[in-house]
């Protein structure tokens, strides 16, 4: 009890950072002569009994009590916790909002735990350590973000702690832990984050092919820490702290942008459901609001939504953003987004997009940033960011998708071709196989083609661009029967751009011109592709294509 006294009123006088286990031993215990920690262990063993003795009350009582009290380990500076959500180390402050879901404090503190091997293999075992080594790395280097140092995580690698005692007995926000295993030719990392309750907040998988064991680990530690990192220019500055609904809240919000990720109409009216909850309930994170313009412009873009109504939302959603964190990167590249996509002024945008490079690393700005600037035309510097944005986030359906259909409309067919990449392929989504299947077409290759479009007849497609995508890739490669017949048809869920190039798939002029005015008419997106889209040469000289296009360059503010 005089250890706990002592070291709690020493922390509240403003003296936490001189608690060190020699001044300790001579002013609690009174050692004569001057306590000495080479000789002595009285000021660690009575910690450790402390630290045990508090983690029994908070588990039996914790609930219940307005505050709580642990220790970390490897340090005698106590933590407070206060249930309503406000931690730190002392009196929570009188003038912090009841709603705030952050508190001040030096960022989040994370522990990565040794990830477990399930394999027995050695080659599973040091690949396991690798990529500890990685997240450890990774983690500690991201603004914002300290972790205990791999000689303290290390030391509970053998013991049987909770997740609740290990969160106590570290001091920390968040809990990292993981698994791997080797078979059938992949590597497969699932990997877990949980609040200091032991709740599991996010989860998240990552599978690649086994003959890249070297590159993985840093890979995957690269993408989590881009999908975990809080999107705050005061966390980053190390100026706040998370507590309890912060946690929950990123969680959610990661939940979202694992849906956001899928581009497709399911996943993300559930992701919008999930930002628009963040946006209700944390009030102080700007990531609620951002997404909610990322989720409408997404849904403008695939085609279930048209661009007055995107606008509509995205666009308030956006400038809320900002007003909470004027320096959100996510939040700047959501405003560039809706005045690339839905505004069409080309100024506005590129200054939004560099000024959110400026504030910190998104793969969304990198990604959407390239994607807009190959629809311009500059198929070089469009290259340039998507190099970035697989830095920043090297697992990603987003890019894999933006890389596929930019590089196809800028005819790289070359840096398009597939061959024994079995689990890529497995794991690519549908709309980016489809760009990749045209690619390989048209770059001359048509096993690659075929490879590709494997998964796209299996899968009963709802995103308006693709409702076509094996008919169409059918006829491309010679068997046009079915193309004929759907576009005679027509389908009420397919974009009118997706009817125009399933009519260029059968050289059906007066099927393109009709639904390219139809696209026109609604603003579709894809639109922006007919000045390249090598679908179309063969209508490209006509006079009533150039006034389509014409009409095209109208849209645009310069």
């Amino acid at each position: 009890m005089a250890l706990l006294t002592y070291v709690v009123e020493e922390t509240l006088a403003g003296r936490g950072r001189e608690l060190k286990e020699a001044v300790i031993g001579n002013t609690v215990y009174r050692r004569e002569p001057p306590y000495d920690p080479r000789v002595d262990s009285t000021v660690r063993v009575e910690a450790r009994r402390l630290r045990r003795k508090l983690l029994e009350h908070i588990s039996n009582y914790g609930q219940s009590d307005s505050l709580t009290i642990s220790i970390p380990t490897g340090s005698y500076t106590p933590v407070f916790r206060w249930n309503d959500g406000l931690e730190g180390p002392g009196p929570a402050d009188s003038d912090q909002s009841p709603k705030a879901i952050f508190r001040r404090g030096p960022g989040t503190l994370v522990a990565v735990m040794p990830m477990r091997p399930i394999s027995p293999d050695p080659s599973t075992m040091e690949f396991a350590d690798s990529l500890t080594d990685e997240l450890m790395y990774a983690l500690g280097s991201e603004p914002g973000i300290s972790i205990q140092s791999r000689s303290v995580t290390f030391a509970f690698k053998d013991k049987q702690l909770s997740i609740p005692e290990l969160a106590t007995e570290l001091g920390v926000n968040a809990v990292v832990q993981g698994t791997v295993r080797d078979q059938a030719g992949a590597i497969r990392v699932t990997i877990e984050v949980a609040d200091p309750r032991g709740f599991v907040v996010t989860s998240d998988r990552f599978e690649g092919a086994s003959e890249d064991r070297i590159v993985l680990p840093e890979r995957i530690a690269t993408t989590l820490v881009s999908r975990l990192r809080f999107d705050s220019s005061k966390m980053r500055a190390r100026e706040i702290s998370p507590g309890p609904v912060a946690i929950q809240s990123h969680a959610k919000v990661y939940r979202a942008r694992q849906l956001l990720d899928r581009q497709v109409p399911e996943s993300l009216r559930e992701a919008l459901a999930i930002f628009t909850d963040v946006a209700e309930t944390a009030p102080d994170y700007a990531r609620g609001h951002s997404g909610i313009a990322d989720c409408h412009c997404d849904m403008f873009r695939i085609g279930i939504l048209d661009a007055k109504s995107a606008l509509a939302r995205a666009r308030p959603a956006a400038t809320r953003a900002l007003e909470i964190d004027p320096q959100s990167t996510e939040a700047l590249t959501a405003l560039a987004t809706v005045q690339a996509w839905l505004e069409r002024d080309r100024k506005a945008a590129e200054a939004s997009f560099e000024a959110a490079l400026q504030f910190g690393y998104s793969s969304r700005t990198a990604r959407v940033y390239g994607s807009y600037l190959a629809a311009l035309g500059l198929a070089d510097d469009a290259e340039r960011m998507f190099r970035e944005a697989r830095r920043i986030e090297p697992f990603s359906q987003q890019q894999d998708i933006a890389e596929a259909v930019s590089r196809f409309q800028s005819r790289r067919f070359d840096s398009m071709r597939i061959q024994g990449q079995t689990v890529a392929l497995r794991n690519a989504p549908i709309e980016a196989l489809f760009y990749l299947a045209l690619g390989n077409h048209f770059g001359k290759n048509d096993e690659g083609a075929r490879e590709c479009a494997k998964p796209l007849s299996h899968v009963l497609a709802s995103h308006p661009q693709i409702v076509f995508a094996d008919v169409e890739i059918e006829a491309w490669l010679g068997r046009p029967d079915r193309a004929v017949s759907l576009l005679r048809s027509g389908n009420h869920k397919a974009s009118h751009f997706a009817h125009a190039s399933l009519a260029a798939s059968v050289a059906d002029e007066a099927s393109v011109f009709e639904h390219l005015t139809s696209a026109l008419d609604r603003r579709e997106l894809a639109t922006v592709w007919m000045r390249t889209d090598v679908r179309f040469d063969f209508v490209r000289n006509a006079r009533e294509y150039k006034s389509l296009l014409d009409r095209l360059e109208a849209m645009r503010i310069s």
